[in-house]
């Protein structure tokens, strides 16, 4: 968690407006909306996860972080700030036997064990990380 912070903070918040919304071509993912799906998702694992509060932002799910209109980066890097900073903090106090402990996942409560929620969480957003990276060399 602590690794896809330092390669947003190098690859990504420092990009211009422009070049945080630019996309490669029409319907690709720009920076922008990587990070803010990258936040929201792992917003969402963490709720099911460690039962972090939701922001209503994260509600609004994939399509929107990814495809929506473009607001100002201040606003996107501030909210994966502070989420990252409540999501490195749950995980610090995650007991190693609650980790077998089922949680519902999703809007149909599948069940699943903590472990493997909290592990699709690091290695969602690493996967995401890697195309911010990969994004920012086309530039």
């Amino acid at each position: 968690m602590e690794e896809v912070a330092l390669h947003l903070e190098k690859w990504a918040f420092d990009l211009s407006e422009e070049a945080f919304w630019w996309r490669p071509k029409e319907g690709a993912n720009p920076i922008g909306g990587l990070v803010r799906h990258i936040t929201g998702s792992s917003l969402r694992l963490g709720a099911y996860a460690l039962g972090l509060p939701l922001p209503e932002w994260a509600k609004r799910g994939r399509e929107w972080e990814l495809q929506g209109e473009a607001e100002p980066k201040e606003a996107v890097v501030a909210r994966f700030r502070e989420a990252w900073e409540g999501l490195l903090a749950g995980l610090k106090g995650v007991k190693e036997e609650a980790l077998a402990e089922e949680v519902a996942v999703g809007h149909l409560g599948v069940r699943a064990p903590r472990a493997h929620v909290l592990h699709h969480l690091v290695e969602h957003a690493q996967h995401h990380a890697g195309q911010v990276i990969y994004a920012r060399k086309l530039l």
